[in-house]
């Protein structure tokens, strides 16, 4: 939150003006005054404001008038206070993008509620800009999250082929974060202003992929009533983006390897090529080399991919990167959930740094969103982990750092707590006990109830 929040008061009344300062008596607030509407105009253009009270019956006009030309930059941000107010004129102030109207004589806490409810709902609104920025500036290479020497070496290379118009073929483990490399390449390329389409080569049936792909001419097929453009045509001047490039069906493999030798696509039923400007990325979690000595995908299309290959490591190849992930999808969900998550607890930090991720960043993403949807304090300990964490961390315990029988109890209780996102009843009937029994073991192993 803000420290300080600036707010115009806009009345042509001292007295007025003198009231509504005493009333919102806060050492976050600022205030700056103006008695006509031409004051407001000049205060308007010299600065951004957080909020504006703004009456509407002024010496030299409307405040309608300013209301009407600020509509757009303070949409959400302007509470009338007037004592000319109508059902009309209320409706007419909300649809320019009033916040509300206040009519006068003042209530001290109307007014003191409904300013505290417009700076609170703006500033997440500025939260939630301020994620998406973040979110799009993650698409571009520089803002790629790591720290480990591996992860360096992908993003480098990642660089290098921003730079240039090369096939890329990327591989890596499900949730490794390939379609992530390959936007950053996009987004980081002087392609960046046309289209990134992606293409999931085992999400559709190939009776449809090669429509889906290249397009079909009016009459193609029964129902092809009109033509249609596929992804590569609307990719045009862009970037396809062809995942699990391994699945596609050898019927189009030969297709997509005319498009990546000429550029060229044939349309269903189409008598004339067409020819576009592409740079084709592919990614893949098999060993193609292998696949095409099996016949399954042809050499010359993996030869014709690999003109620069990225491999992404495995997480558990780079623990590193771990911790700095976590905490990036820690503050995303703080965002979006409102959530005010500050810490995780050193004994936290060292079970995920152990566990092997098998899902990848994918499963740490969804694992950090699971703690978030239950958490209700400001520190993620032991106890908000899902059960997963805690077995593996049991598992993997040495010889010689065995827990006690009582630890193990209470571990064993954390588990099926967090399977059950705290249901007492799921629980106590999982653990074979009763509640009583149940509440009686949580009170003795310090077990906070999560509501």
């Amino acid at each position: 939150m803000k420290e300080h929040y600036s707010i115009l008061i806009v009345d042509d009344e001292v007295a007025m003006r003198e009231l509504m300062k005493k009333i919102l008596n806060q050492v976050e607030y600022t205030f700056s005054e103006a008695r006509t509407v031409a004051a407001a105009n000049r205060l308007l253009e010299k600065r951004k404001y957080d909020l504006i009270l703004l009456d509407l019956m002024l010496p030299d006009g409307s405040g309608m008038d300013i209301l009407e030309k600020i509509s757009v930059e303070y949409r959400n941000r302007v509470i009338i206070v007037s004592g000319a107010g109508t059902v009309d004129i209320a409706v007419e102030a909300m649809r320019n993008g009033a916040f509300d109207f206040i009519k006068k004589p003042l209530d001290n806490k109307a007014l003191s509620a409904t300013v505290s409810k417009a700076l609170q709902l703006n500033q997440q609104l500025d939260d939630f800009r301020t994620l998406k920025d973040k979110l799009s500036d993650r698409s571009r290479i520089d803002e790629i999250i790591y720290k480990s020497r591996s992860m360096g070496e992908v993003v480098q290379k990642a660089k290098e082929c921003a730079h240039s118009n090369k096939t890329v073929l990327i591989t890596g483990e499900t949730g490794t974060g390939k379609e992530l490399i390959a936007r950053a390449i996009h987004y980081s390329s002087e392609r960046s202003q046309n289209p990134f389409i992606t293409f999931n080569c085992s999400a559709i049936p190939v009776g449809l992929a090669e429509s889906e792909l290249f397009g079909f001419e009016k009459g193609a097929f029964t129902g092809a009533d009109k033509p249609f453009q596929g992804k590569f045509f609307l990719a045009d001047k862009g970037t396809i983006f062809l995942d699990e490039i391994g699945d596609l069906h050898p019927e189009i493999q030969p297709k997509l390897l005319r498009v990546l030798e000429n550029g060229e696509i044939f349309p269903l039923k189409s008598a004339q090529p067409r020819t576009l400007n592409i740079r084709v990325i592919a990614a893949t979690n098999r060993d193609l080399e292998e696949n095409g000595d099996n016949c399954q995908f042809r050499k010359d299309l993996y030869f014709r991919l690999q003109q620069v290959v990225i491999e992404i490591p495995p997480l558990r190849k780079r623990k590193p990167d771990i911790l700095p992930l976590v905490e990036y999808f820690v503050n995303l969900n703080n965002l979006t959930r409102s959530k005010q998550v500050e810490e995780i607890d050193e004994e936290v930090r060292e079970i995920l740094l152990k566990y092997p991720w098998p899902g990848n960043v994918r499963e740490l993403k969804h694992a950090v969103e699971e703690i978030m949807s239950v958490i209700t304090c400001p520190k993620i300990k032991v106890e908000h982990l899902p059960s997963r964490f805690l077995k593996h961390h049991e598992a993997i315990l040495p010889e010689g750092s065995f827990l006690k029988l009582q630890d193990l109890e209470k571990n064993h209780i954390l588990c099926v707590l967090g399977a059950t996102r705290y249901n007492l009843q799921k629980t106590a009937k999982i653990l074979g006990i009763g509640r009583p029994v149940l509440y009686r073991k949580m009170k003795k192993y310090k077990i906070k109830r999560i509501k």
